[in-house]
């Protein structure tokens, strides 16, 4: 017993003292890249093992970024999308083959491959040849204000179609990063369940997990804890997003939205706030195989067919983004560690997704076997962000994983 004792209090010691040269190390990162807030969160062996946060969440009212700030987390909102999607598969609502014109009702179709059906999992993993056109800006910033159908975004009669929304490729045969289809998605979410999008996920995946994480920001409880996004422009910070100084927004949606018209109000591609702790808990979640306390959020088998890759680059079937996106799956981005390329730890393959919008980025990325994983997130910095020496990551979050890395166990399986 006294053995016992002493290994943990030694291991305590241990952990005392990597917590403090992590924070030593990100402090440096912080300062050398110039950010205004940071918080950063490294898991291993299913566990938390540093948890830091550095900066402001709002300048202008002098408020900290600690564990419990929320970030709008930009694309990693994609994941949490997925999420809700696999959870009606598993109840045998949603069929990811099957043409979601069943589920939109109306004809989603590719203008030159008609009698090509377009699937959930082709939305889900870009490969629906949607593309984000112009008519998709145009209806982004219309549809607060009017009770539009996302249908007159995507039928060619619509009051918003562009040729530009299809590429010329034919649905299921290439790979084209898009925000618009995770619109669709969440639509379809609306109509199978018959509830608004962001009351899906609050009920069927925030309340499970114990967050206050929203879709809707105007339902958040707390505005102080919202951090403002920012740029760094004509030798000043200037808020991009969620400058709302404590006061509460309109909603998201018009007072008799119907269900099943237009997901994207809920911004199911990026609009998600949630804080760095709430990342955590849903990380820790997936690496669980779904389960968190009693509660069963996901199937094991259906968090795996979600987290698995459904395509990968041979060299001619997608839009890399400059050899960063070289595996996906269902609203999940697979690492490949090919060199200079998409490396987050070398030694493991990571799966999650990253952010980037009015001037935040966000990294949340696990790998199952190990139990390990990164969460990594910034409201803004004053310099421009730029693709890392060594990676196909930005210069800051090749900084942050290289600080993390040598406090991880080594992996030695097999990818």
């Amino acid at each position: 017993m006294v053995f016992s004792v002493a290994c943990d209090q030694d291991r305590g010691e241990n952990m005392a003292a990597d917590q403090q040269k992590i924070d030593h190390s990100l402090k440096e990162v912080f300062e050398q890249n110039q950010l205004m807030g940071m918080a950063v969160v490294l898991l291993d062996q299913d566990e938390v093992i540093y948890q830091g946060s550095f900066g402001l969440a709002d300048s202008s009212r002098d408020v900290a970024v600690d564990m419990d700030t929320k970030f709008r987390i930009a694309s990693i909102s994609k994941t949490f999308t997925a999420l809700a999607v696999m959870q009606l598969v598993e109840q045998g609502k949603l069929d990811l083959e099957q043409d979601v014109s069943s589920y939109l009702g109306w004809p989603l179709e590719h203008p030159i491959y008609p009698e090509q059906p377009i699937t959930l999992a082709q939305l889900l993993s870009h490969r629906s040849g949607i593309q984000d056109g112009s008519g998709y800006g145009k209806f982004l910033r219309d549809m607060k204000g009017k009770r539009l159908n996302i249908s007159e975004l995507f039928m060619e009669e619509g009051a918003y179609y562009t040729e530009d929304m299809f590429s010329r490729h034919a649905p299921g045969s290439f790979f084209s990063y898009t925000n618009c289809t995770y619109g669709l998605i969440a639509t379809i979410v609306e109509a199978v369940s018959d509830q608004r999008f962001d009351e899906y996920c609050r009920q069927h995946i925030f309340e499970p997990l114990g967050m206050e994480a929203s879709f809707n920001v105007a339902e958040l409880e707390d505005l102080d804890e919202l951090a403002v996004l920012y740029r760094y422009e004509e030798g000043q910070w200037k808020p991009q997003a969620d400058n709302y100084v404590g006061k509460k927004p309109e909603p998201a949606a018009y007072e008799d939205y119907t269900p099943g018209r237009n997901g994207l109000l809920f911004g199911p591609q990026g609009s998600l706030r949630i804080s760095a702790a709430e990342l955590t808990t849903f990380s820790l979640m997936m690496l669980k195989g779904g389960k968190w306390e009693s509660e069963q959020v996901i199937g094991t088998e259906f968090l795996e067919t979600m987290l698995q890759s459904h395509w990968q680059f041979d060299g001619n079937n997608g839009d890399t983004w400059e050899d960063f996106f070289l595996s996906y799956g269902y609203g999940s981005h697979q690492t490949t560690n090919t060199d200079s390329a998409d490396i987050i730890f070398p030694d493991r393959n990571m799966v999650g997704h990253p952010g980037i919008a009015y001037g935040l980025l966000s990294d949340m990325y696990i790998h199952p076997e190990s139990g390990s994983g990164v969460i990594f997130v910034t409201n803004g910095s004053k310099k421009s962000y730029h693709y890392g020496e060594k990676t196909s990551f930005y210069q800051v979050e090749e900084d942050v994983f290289n600080v993390l890395y040598p406090y991880l166990q080594p992996y030695e399986g097999k990818e």
